[in-house]
């Protein structure tokens, strides 16, 4: 990115910085770039409710001189029965049973769209505009159960920064500013047995590949995790008030590109699976077992900036068993 600044008089080197900083704060509070989610969660819920349902790393890479991997944590007890019921509660009619269906009034067949130019993951039952903008509205607007979600993510992950050593962490919604109003901060999923093979491989977002936007301006284009940078994370919660595993199926897939590795991650009611943007997955439609019963699910994209620019923030807590190494991840050292 470049900043270009007029000033009526010549600049030393250190003027020059301090300018260019003063007009990157300038943009990231114009644009809303780093707006953290401050709520505080609702009492009778505490963070040593939370276990690791699973941990993992995966598609390892040599990036900047440093082994590089993606993480993703499927976490138990962050989401609770109240809280789950809250937040599918958003996605039908009141006198609508979900296990009957997608509720017509709330969703519409080829309207799932998380990715910026469409493709795979833009297909299947997905949440009517009106519905969509309603479950994404910010301030007073937002629905409560999911200003509760973000309230509990938000604490986890702050929690698992100060855990970790680190020197703070604002945990922010992905901005429209990044991508444009096509991509939305949150989205929602109700996959049904006959979808067959209709969703793809994909990845949420990658900063590496944003398009021009105020987002680049202040941060530029970088591979996710690097240190000192925003990292994109995407928090999915299932919803489903039953799930019968193995034989329902629909787990989410995820991808080791450098070897094929699938991993995959079994739905539960109120499960939440964190990963990083930039994990190929993939969607799978339930189990002819299921019969119409939808696998619901709902989709918060964050973006996670460190106040210790030496860092990427982390996702998993220090004193958790080390994650399992799959597909190219196991050279990771330490």
């Amino acid at each position: 990115p470049v900043f270009v600044a007029v000033t009526p008089e010549p600049q030393t080197a250190e003027g020059a910085a301090d300018a260019v900083e003063r007009a990157v704060r300038a943009d990231v509070e114009a644009f809303g770039l780093r707006e953290p989610l401050l709520r505080r969660p609702s009492p009778g819920w505490a963070l040593s409710d939370v276990t690791p349902a699973l941990h993992a790393v995966l598609d390892g890479a040599a990036v900047g001189g440093r082994w590089d991997v993606s993480s993703l944590v499927a976490l138990d007890g962050l989401v609770d029965e109240k809280l789950r019921a809250g937040l599918l509660s958003l996605l039908h009619g009141p006198s609508w049973p979900p296990e009957k269906g997608a509720d017509p009034a709330y969703w519409c067949d080829g309207s799932f769209s998380d990715t910026l130019s469409g493709g795979p993951a833009s297909s299947g039952v997905g949440l009517r505009p009106a519905r969509l903008a309603a479950l994404c509205a910010e301030g007073r607007d937002t629905p409560p159960a999911v200003a509760e979600l973000e309230a509990r993510v938000g604490a986890y992950l702050r929690a698992v920064d100060a855990a970790s050593g680190g020197g703070g962490v604002d945990v922010c919604r992905m901005p429209e500013a990044a991508f444009g109003p096509e991509v939305t901060p949150l989205a929602a999923n109700a996959p049904v047995s006959s979808d067959g093979e209709a969703y793809g491989w994909h990845i949420d977002a990658d900063p590496a590949l944003l398009p021009p936007s105020p987002w680049t301006d202040c941060f530029g284009r970088y591979p996710n995790r690097s240190p000192g940078k925003p990292r994109f994370v995407t928090a999915l919660v299932y919803l489903s008030p039953e799930w019968r595993w193995p034989e329902w199926g629909a787990q989410t897939r995820c991808l080791d590109p450098p070897t094929g590795e699938v991993l995959a991650v079994p739905p539960a009611p109120g499960r939440l699976l964190l990963m990083d943007q930039d994990i190929s997955h993939a969607v799978t439609a339930p189990a002819a077992a299921a019969g119409d019963t939808p696998r619901y699910s709902l989709v918060l994209k964050l973006c996670l900036h460190s106040h210790r620019g030496s860092v990427a923030p982390p996702l998993a807590m220090p004193g958790w068993s080390p994650p399992s190494a799959s597909g190219s991840a196991p050279r990771l050292k330490g």
